[in-house]
């Protein structure tokens, strides 16, 4: 009898252990729910494991408050690690032909610039500060580290908590460092570029790279037929910025050698006196006082193109009737002048 009552006593508890081995509160956490918070929170299963146990298997409770720990935690660290220099880190772009919005954000190594979770955290501030650029009314937008910091996130938060959440993941210094947005005129076009272009499995159209340029170009009637689109200029007068670094867009002055070879003749030699860098005015003033040969080196249409040695910016665009309104350039690490004063 003991024996036939053996077999009849597993089939009885067997349900129950397969529950107690599963969802099981009294005894553990739900390892689908375990998984999932890992998933969508980065943080190491130890702590979902922990926030689950705490809220009894209340995801959305276990979540909440495993962001705001690992938000306390990543502030503390953050404050710990502020004196440590940031030469590293990425230039964001995301817009279109209409608006672009231009972020920078650093941290200390290129091991971390590469990090899937670094690329991941400034593609989502670059679209955070896309939205939040796109609600005003300003033309042109330009925010430091302390204004971008203030940024409120669509999720929970500022960007600067963002931030705050990644220094505790990685444990290295990053900031956000400066912003720029600008909204093209009715009568013109932007176009933008980065370089080296880093890798992203869900870009949602934001580039990343080292180096970052946006263009503000307006067609002009011209006589003859343009040389390139409008799309494939922009692109070249991009890496041209980027590449040779102009401070001004300054005033294209052909000179009698070259026009005498051209066979195309248009007229490109009048230029609104206030073109420049959008960011371009302190440059402007700095270089006053500087030789006038100086002065054209900083000049855009005056630099030799940097895709095609045989012609000036200027020539260029004036063969394909184009006006260069500003343009904006950024480039990871580079000395900014209001760091200089500080």
């Amino acid at each position: 009898m003991r024996g036939l009552l053996r077999p009849r006593l597993w089939h009885i508890l067997q349900p129950s252990l397969r529950n107690f081995n599963s969802t099981s509160s009294c005894w553990g956490v739900d390892k689908s729910m375990l998984s999932k918070l890992r998933k969508q929170t980065g943080i190491p299963f130890i702590n979902c494991k922990k926030a689950l146990e705490k809220f009894d298997n209340d995801f959305d409770e276990a979540k909440k408050w495993l962001l705001e720990e690992a938000q306390k935690a990543g502030w503390a660290r953050a404050t710990k690690l502020q004196s440590r220099p940031m030469s590293q880190g990425l230039v964001a772009v995301v817009g279109d032909s209409t608006q672009v919005t231009m972020l920078e954000v650093n941290c200390e190594t290129d091991f971390v610039a590469k990090n899937e979770k670094f690329l991941a955290m400034v593609s989502k501030l670059a679209q955070e500060c896309k939205s939040h650029f796109e609600k005003q009314s300003n033309k042109t937008v330009f925010v430091n580290k302390e204004e971008l910091g203030q940024i409120a996130s669509s999720e929970q938060g500022t960007l600067a908590d963002i931030v705050a959440l990644n220094v505790g993941n990685l444990g290295e210094n990053m900031a956000l460092r400066r912003g720029a947005f600008l909204r093209a005129d009715k009568d013109s076009v932007l176009s933008f570029y980065v370089h080296p272009s880093a890798p992203l499995k869900n870009p949602k159209s934001v580039l990343l790279g080292k180096y970052g340029a946006v263009v503000e170009m307006v067609q002009k009637q011209s006589e003859g037929k343009p040389v390139m689109t409008f799309s494939e200029l922009g692109s070249h007068l991009c890496q041209h910025i980027v590449g040779m670094n102009p401070k001004t867009v300054g005033e294209y002055s052909p000179s009698t050698d070259v026009e005498a070879g051209r066979s195309a003749k248009v007229d490109g030699g009048e230029r609104d006196e206030g073109a420049k860098s959008i960011e371009g005015e302190n440059a402007e003033d700095e270089g006053s006082s500087r030789p006038a040969e100086e002065d054209e080196e900083d000049e855009l249409l005056n630099q030799e193109f940097l895709l095609d040695s045989s012609m000036s910016v200027g020539e260029l665009v004036c063969l394909n009737g184009v006006d260069v309104r500003g343009f904006i350039r950024y480039a990871c690490g580079e000395e900014l002048e209001a760091e200089k004063e500080s």
